[in-house]
């Protein structure tokens, strides 16, 4: 089997349900790219439905689970898991101070690649940032040269004086970034306002800018302004309406979602399952598809177990995420995608000291089914899966239906 380049945007796309459909389809899988394609669903209309909701993932970077119709033929459904295969969103500190050590520390439990930029040498070595991904050692003027700018990019001005705020802001101003945002006073922020529109900087581009930095909850230490900071970029991404300093009133409601964010732990497992597959090492990757109630993890967390049982990356742990481990052993024997259902109720719920239950489903598919998509090979006879596992909380069962 071939390997594909693991630094390329792309969207893997799973069958994991149908309905009326005589062909078992379940856990074939596609992999679509800029590039283009590799793997089938086997049906025309679905793999023509399935391009669409590809180019739309890579656009928004959203995992999703939907349900395809046949358009000829509308009692044939099948459900799809839209999964997105995209760099992690960089969160770019430019200055190493008293700010940018807490702030490195949160981003990178957040599931940010952290990049620190300063010109002294000494405030970007791993003995100050040690969560930091890189740390680079350049001329403010310079960014420009050593930064990948992009619709990724979540950049932080906190450099040691208004100078360098002033020049770094002009040279990142004008890239489509997801965030940006510059700590400093309100008399401050005026004087750069001003100064950047005598400069001819559009006005909506400088009101892009969150300065203010952070959210209004009173901070005033740099580990508290670095909360602040970080609070500030959950509300921009997910949509909330907290106060910004910055206008001292909630945001617009941007990207509302109940799944997790692409993050670097999750390109992670993919690569380690697809290294798996390609290794022919007996793996199960768990996904988790859909959540009610409380759960500490959303659809689109992962978690890579191994035949030992081993586990990488996490979908909540606990209990559950126990007997979801051993259901993947049963998926490992069985090379046969199922779901597994983990119901917990209240009583439950708070032996484990939780405030009240939920639901999770996963779906548990052997890293073997990566192979079809690269080298056409079938890892199992797609039949209907009749293995079940029962669990203390949680059920296992084939979602593959028969056909009426």
């Amino acid at each position: 089997m071939t390997e594909f380049d693991l630094r390329q945007e792309a969207v893997f796309i799973t069958v994991i349900s149908q309905c009326n459909i005589p062909e078992s389809l379940t856990g074939l899988k596609m992999f679509i790219s800029i590039e283009g394609k590799k793997g089938n669903l086997c049906l025309p209309w679905l793999e023509e439905k399935a391009n669409e909701l590809a180019y739309n993932c890579l656009a928004n970077g959203m995992f999703m689970v939907t349900t395809v119709t046949n358009p000829a033929q509308p009692e044939q459904t099948v459900t799809v898991m839209i999964e997105p295969y995209l760099p992690p969103h960089e969160l770019i500190i430019l200055g190493g101070g008293h700010i940018a050590v807490p702030l490195a520390g949160i981003g990178k439990l957040m599931g940010y690649r952290v990049v620190v930029v300063d010109d002294r040498p000494e405030f970007v070595s791993l003995k100050r940032f040690p969560e930091a991904d890189k740390g680079i050692y350049c001329s403010f003027n310079d960014i420009e040269d050593v930064l990948d700018l992009g619709p990724r990019s979540c950049v932080i001005i906190v450099t040691r004086g208004h100078k360098h705020d002033l020049d770094c802001l002009r040279r990142v101003i004008k890239y489509p970034l997801a965030y940006l945002g510059m700590v400093g006073s309100r008399r401050k922020v005026h004087l750069i306002r001003k100064k950047l529109s005598e400069e001819g900087v559009q006005f909506e581009k400088i009101d892009q800018v969150h300065m203010p930095i952070g959210l209004d909850i009173g901070a005033k230490t740099p580990v508290e302004i670095a909360v602040s900071i970080a609070a500030e970029l959950i509300n921009v991404r997910r949509g909330g309406r907290a106060h910004s300093i910055k206008t001292g009133v909630s945001n617009k409601v941007q990207i509302a979602s109940e799944c997790e964010m692409p993050s670097a732990i999750d390109q992670e497992i993919f690569q380690k399952a697809i290294k798996a597959a390609i290794d022919d090492a007996p793996a199960a990757l768990a996904t988790v598809i859909k959540t009610q109630g409380s759960t500490p993890r959303k659809a689109g967390a992962r978690m890579l177990i191994d035949s030992n049982g081993c586990t990488f990356g996490t979908i909540g742990g606990g209990f559950g995420e126990s007997e979801v481990g051993v259901a993947a052993l049963n998926v490992i024997k069985g090379i046969k995608p199922y779901i597994y259902r983990l119901s917990l109720d209240s009583e439950a719920a708070a032996s484990e000291g939780m405030v009240c239950g939920g639901m999770m489903e996963v779906f548990i598919e052997p890293v073997s089914a990566f192979a079809r998509i690269f080298n056409g090979g079938v890892d199992f006879e797609p039949e209907y899966a009749t293995d079940h596992y029962q669990g203390r909380r949680g059920s296992c069962y084939g979602y593959s239906l028969p056909s009426s």
